[in-house]
Order: C-alpha cells, then sequence, then structure tokens
C-alpha cells in the first residue's frame, strides 16, 4: 500500500529504468512555418514575380513526450536572386520553402507557396499541397506598367500583374494556437512593375509579404520569422532592378505549463505563459538542434 504523503513524482520515479523518471506523453500544438521564397528578378531579368510564402503546417493535437529529444530547424528566407527559402522542422513535421518568383522568360520555382510568375514568357510556381497556394500567372499584361505576379500564400493564390500594376502577393493564415493568436503568417510578395511617375508596383501579402519593386521603389524583403515571400524586382531602373530576399521561418509550440522546454545551443527561442500554457516561439535553430521537454 501506497501511503498519502508519496508524491506522483516519486512513483514516476520509482517506475523508471534505474530509478529515473519515466517519460510523460502529452498533448502539443504547434505552427511551423518555412523560409519565404526571394522575389525574381535582378538586373539581368527583367519584371520579376513575388516569392511564394513558405509552406505552413499547424495542428491543436499533437502527442509527443516528455524526456524524447525532437528535432528542430528553422528554414532561412531565400536568398538573392531568386532562391528558394529553405524548410523547416518539429518532429516528424516538415514544411516546405517557398518558392522563388519568376522573371521575364524565367519560370518561377514551385515551393510550399509557388513563386509569381515574371512578366511574359514565365510561369508560375505551384505549391506542396497542404501547404500554401501557388503563384499568380502573368499571362500578356502589356503597356504601360507590364506588371509581373504576386507569389502565393498560404490562404490565397498570388494574383496576376496587369497593365496597370504588378500583382498583390497572396493573403497568409490567421493562426490560433489557444489561447495565443500567432497573428497572420506566410504572405506572398508581390510582383514587381514599370513605371515612369507611379507606385504601381504588386502589395505584399498579408503574413509578412514583401512588397514588388518598380521604377521609383525598391523592392522590399519578406518580413522575417514570418515566412514572407520577398518582392519582385527588375524594373530597368537603378532603384528597381533588385529583388528582395524571403523571410525566415520559424517554429511556434503550445503545451502545458507544468513542462519546460529545453534546446541545445543553436536554438534561438522565447516564452510566454499564459491561462495554464506555455507558448515557445524558435526563430532561429539549425539541422542538428534538438528540443526536450522535462
Amino acid at each position: 500500500m501506497i501511503s498519502a504523503n508519496v508524491s506522483a513524482f516519486s512513483i514516476g520515479k520509482a517506475v523508471g529504468r534505474g530509478g529515473a523518471a519515466a517519460p510523460v506523453p502529452f498533448t502539443l500544438q504547434y505552427a511551423v512555418v518555412a523560409g519565404g521564397g526571394a522575389g525574381g528578378g535582378s538586373p539581368a531579368q527583367y519584371l520579376g514575380g513575388g516569392g511564394g510564402a513558405g509552406g505552413l503546417l499547424s495542428s491543436t493535437s499533437l502527442t509527443v513526450s516528455s524526456l524524447t529529444s525532437y528535432p528542430v530547424t528553422v528554414g532561412a528566407g531565400g536568398a538573392l536572386y531568386n532562391n528558394n527559402g529553405s524548410d523547416s522542422t518539429f518532429s516528424t513535421i516538415t514544411s516546405t520553402g517557398g518558392g522563388a518568383g519568376g522573371a521575364y522568360n524565367f519560370n518561377a520555382s514551385n515551393g510550399g507557396s509557388g513563386g509569381g510568375a515574371g512578366f511574359m514568357g514565365s510561369l508560375r510556381g505551384e505549391r506542396i499541397s497542404g501547404q500554401g497556394n501557388p503563384g499568380g500567372y502573368t499571362g500578356t499584361s502589356g503597356a504601360p506598367y507590364y506588371g509581373a505576379s504576386g507569389g502565393g500564400g498560404k490562404n490565397q493564390n498570388g494574383l496576376a500583374g496587369n497593365s496597370n500594376q504588378g500583382g498583390p502577393g497572396g493573403q497568409g493564415l490567421q493562426v490560433t494556437l489557444s489561447p495565443f493568436s500567432l497573428g497572420y503568417l506566410a504572405g506572398g510578395g508581390g510582383g514587381a512593375a514599370y513605371s515612369t511617375t507611379e507606385n504601381r508596383y504588386g502589395a505584399g501579402g498579408i503574413g509578412g509579404g514583401g512588397h514588388g519593386s518598380d521604377r521609383d521603389t525598391v523592392a522590399v524583403a519578406g518580413t522575417a520569422n514570418t515566412g514572407g515571400g520577398g518582392g519582385g524586382g527588375g524594373t530597368a531602373s537603378a532603384v528597381g532592378a533588385t529583388s528582395a530576399a524571403g523571410g525566415s521561418g520559424t517554429v511556434v509550440l503550445v503545451y502545458p505549463d507544468s513542462f519546460t522546454a529545453s534546446f541545445t545551443a543553436g536554438v534561438t527561442s522565447s516564452t510566454v505563459t499564459s491561462g495554464g500554457f506555455k507558448k515557445t516561439q524558435i526563430t532561429a535553430a539549425g539541422p542538428s538542434d534538438t528540443v526536450t521537454f522535462g
């Protein structure tokens, strides 16, 4: 018979091998966002599409266990020019980096969300099913602004550019891991447009997408730790000639506050507590890093 003053913790230690504490299963919520793709376009590649958002996977019910190490990686945004974002991981979940935008006669890339097509002769990037949406088509947009298309976002396709402006990036998704709202994540980058006097670039998608460039406006990078796509560039202008990089991804974990997350040395993270739960946002982690709950 176990006396009333013997704690559950002591029992747990007693049943573990060699007196060590036994692993305890519990339910965890997560959002895993990959790095966004860079916008298309460079001084040698005109009228680039926006970068696709990094793939976003989330769940409010995943069973994990204490005393077990789980791999965690935060993907970087795609670097200039025309590079895809990098994957983010937690445990067995992998979100795919966003696809780079296309440019004139250069196809956009596939990714978590696909990159937007560049002006004429460019195909859009396609998505990974369940992680995002494809970039926008451009078709035959013509004078006077020759708009390229926006990159795909988690919640919306990138929009096509036209003769009036560059296409906006697709909208990201508003994510809630109870009791925490994470806001919008994984917006697509906007496409570039040619203009002599007006701002006709494509807007970035809500959720961290950067807007594209035009003759008088510099393309904007995706916002760090949102997976937003970078804005397209390449407008035959020194100001607007260069596209922008994608935003880095993030991994967010929500779990009961009776547990504590411990990380290997390469991880950068922050934790807040509310309503009996902890929210840990991981903003940097390399391929050999892990998290353990104790």
